[in-house]
């Protein structure tokens, strides 16, 4: 496990808050579209100065200094209110393979609408945020969007943990945030870890063993968070391992289910502002990046296939899918390319595109069919585009 630790990685006696060494380090990745929904929630009396609220998020990532490609259309960058879900609601159900689609929701909301409809609101958006990682969007609950109040039951089935209880807010010793997954993109890319400390939560998938770990101070915990038992396949990121409420707790996580082509990811540190979003030189902020290109690619490991040569292969979505797959790839320079689709054996069984594209992002759809036109079988096959000498190869899976 050691030897998958970042070359960043330096092994130092203490806890300090770590910093990381560059703001959001981030690989090459297509423009974003990011949607956020925020409301407030302040149980501690916290200053505007120290406490992360709405509006703070969207200024963070669309600061010049974040190291996201914030797409140049309009609404690129957008954070509203929980008051306002439904224009939220209608921002996550534009189809997937439309200019205007989100890549990334971050949900950031403590409670559901206020108002006489409010479930019926917060009914319609969960609904359209199944539909939006079904199709292959990704989401990011951040800090208090785990947690529970009264109607969001169905949203937190979606992340897939759930937060309860008294939080208390530390100023003494914060919570170690300690790297459950080294080697993972989320919680290895451009973060810097202080120390090293043993840790083990066998009923949560982390076996005994040394990881890495840096400190938040202040900050506050939430001792009852619990994986929901709904939940489907959670892989580990953060944990920490105060005192309160037992010795293992939940910090992040990914949450997959087999209907989603897209993911969840989870990251629970984040109520004081000036470690989570103003200091864009540290370790919070760069998860948080992290988490968003994570979620945005499609990619298993959370890197675009640009950081490899140039060539990206970025998403296929929706995928699996039944009628149609929006094929996105994107070229370092303009010349010949071809995009194709194989079958398991390494038939080819249609060719997309073949011909001259300029440098930049493109599209191609495959409908499930042969060249010839005909249909084929539900079942997984291959896309292929080749520039250059460079190629990258993606699954997709076929439902009929």
């Amino acid at each position: 496990m050691i030897a998958r630790w970042t070359t960043a990685f330096a092994t130092v006696i203490g806890l300090a808050a770590g910093t990381a060494s560059s703001a959001a380090t981030l690989p090459p990745h297509g423009p974003l579209r990011i949607l956020i929904v925020s409301d407030q929630v302040n149980p501690h009396g916290l200053s505007n100065a120290q406490l992360t609220q709405p509006g703070d998020i969207s200024a963070a990532l669309g600061n010049a200094g974040s190291g996201l490609n914030i797409d140049a259309s309009p609404n690129a960058l957008i954070e509203i209110a929980t008051d306002n879900l439904v224009t939220a609601t209608a921002a996550l159900s534009v189809p997937i393979d439309d200019a205007a689609a989100y890549d990334v929701l971050i949900y950031f909301a403590h409670r559901i609408p206020n108002g006489a409809n409010g479930a019926q609101l917060q009914s319609d958006f969960v609904a359209a945020v199944n539909a939006f990682l079904v199709a292959g969007g990704g989401m990011i609950s951040f800090h208090h969007g785990s947690y529970f109040t009264t109607g969001k039951e169905a949203v937190l089935d979606i992340i897939g943990g759930t937060a309860s209880g008294a939080v208390p807010w530390d100023t003494l010793d914060g919570q170690n945030v300690i790297d459950v997954a080294p080697g993972h993109f989320i919680t290895t890319h451009g973060v810097e870890y202080a120390g090293t400390v043993s840790y083990a939560d066998l009923p949560r998938g982390v076996p005994s063993d040394t990881y890495p770990v840096f400190n938040n101070t202040p900050d506050e915990r939430y001792p009852n968070f619990v994986l929901n038992p709904t939940a489907g396949t959670i892989e580990m990121l953060f944990a920490s391992n105060y005192s309160q409420g037992g010795t293992t707790h939940v910090l992040g996580f990914t949450h997959r289910r087999p209907e989603w082509a897209g993911v969840v990811v989870v990251y629970q540190p984040g109520e004081y502002q000036p470690n989570a979003l103003d200091n864009l030189d540290g370790n919070n902020f760069q998860i948080l990046a992290n988490a968003i290109v994570y979620a945005a690619t499609g990619s298993t490991t959370g890197v675009d296939d640009s950081s490899l040569g140039g060539l990206a292969l970025m998403r296929i979505r929706p995928n699996p899918f039944r009628t149609v797959a929006t094929i996105d790839f994107a070229l370092p320079e303009a010349g010949a390319v071809e995009v194709a689709v194989f079958d398991v054996t390494g038939r080819r069984l249609s060719t997309l595109v073949d011909g001259f594209r300029n440098a930049g992002r493109h599209q191609a759809k495959w409908e499930g069919h042969r060249d010839d036109g005909t249909r084929v079988p539900s079942g997984i096959y291959f896309c292929r585009v080749s520039a250059g000498t460079a190629s990258r190869t993606r699954c997709l899976v076929l439902v009929n």
